[in-house]
């Protein structure tokens, strides 16, 4: 702790030494959350999500030698020799970037408790959106748009071999970009689904021209029935 700077902001950060492997790599679990209320919290979990690989195997002997195999990021392991692309969304298994569903397949084939392993993922993320509640409803008491927003997240979370989760981060308006056909196919169903789960209707400019004009009619003859009297 006698490291730890006092005098500014920091991020203290704990090495899972035991990540759970899979075909040798680790890998950490992109979990995307809508929010579509703070006060009450009223939080949903989207159903699909994506699994990056690194694009080496794991050795824990030389943690800072390797970025590729100790490193899960996207956009580290693309750059690496060794990375596999998805070619087709259909072969959601292939490559070094799978999708939820497929590591789901894969666990159960490995013997693992899904619905334990999710309860667990899902109170990580219970615990850290409470980890701000305070500071949050602070702001919301300055706002007056509260009933009007929302926010999607990515939370990314990694799996020891103890089957524990760990929070890596929480991405504020995760990319939406589009690299591969399981990108394409679990982004877009994402995206529809979240304008769907908000209410965004398609807008209407001709009936929206029409309500304008019949306010402004109103208007006329309000400001008429004023100077008549």
């Amino acid at each position: 702790m006698s490291e730890v700077p006092i005098d500014e902001p920091c991020v203290i950060s704990k090495y899972v030494h035991n990540p759970l492997l899979i075909n040798g790599l680790k890998f950490d679990i992109r979990v995307y959350v809508c929010v579509t209320s703070m006060d009450p919290w009223r939080v949903y979990v989207y159903n699909e999500g994506l699994v990056r690989f690194a694009s080496e195997e794991y050795n824990a002997s030389n943690i800072k030698s390797n970025k590729f195999a100790h490193l899960t990021n996207y956009s580290i392991n693309k750059k690496s020799e060794t990375f596999v692309q998805n070619q087709n969304a259909d072969q959601s298994d292939h490559g070094h970037k799978w999708s939820i569903g497929a590591l789901t397949k894969h666990l159960e084939g490995m013997g693992i408790d899904n619905d334990l392993l999710w309860s667990k993922i899902y109170d990580v993320i219970i615990k850290s959106l409470l980890a701000v509640d305070g500071l949050v409803q602070q702001q919301l008491k300055k706002s007056n748009s509260k009933n009007n927003c929302f926010e999607l997240f990515g939370f990314d979370v990694m799996i020891d071999s103890d089957l524990k989760p760990w929070l890596l981060e929480v991405n504020l308006s995760p990319s939406l970009a589009c690299d591969s056909p399981i990108d394409l196919k679990i982004k877009h169903a994402l995206f529809l689904d979240t304008m769907n789960l908000i209410s965004i209707r398609k807008f209407d400019r001709r009936r929206e021209n029409l309500n304008k004009m019949k306010l402004r009619a109103k208007n006329i003859v309000r400001a008429k029935s004023y100077q008549s009297r």
